[in-house]
């Protein structure tokens, strides 16, 4: 799937601190980048990642993974 702009959408999966988000973050910042952040989804409603991507203006959700066994 790709956005208007012909970008590749992606939705990235976080547990903890983001560190890794921040890196696709600042990457898809660059007017280079051939990818957007389209969403962030977490299994922990604490993890500093979903912080990152508020910050960011990207959007959140939390999956209760218990419910998936």
């Amino acid at each position: 799937m790709s956005t208007t702009d012909g970008r590749l959408a992606v939705v990235v999966l976080v547990s903890g601190s983001g560190s890794n988000l921040q890196a696709l973050i600042d990457a898809a910042a660059s007017p280079a980048s051939r990818f957007c952040i389209t969403g962030v989804i977490s299994n922990r409603p604490g993890a500093l990642g979903l912080q990152r991507a508020v910050a960011a203006g990207i959007p959140t959700r939390v999956v209760d993974h218990t419910l998936f066994p």
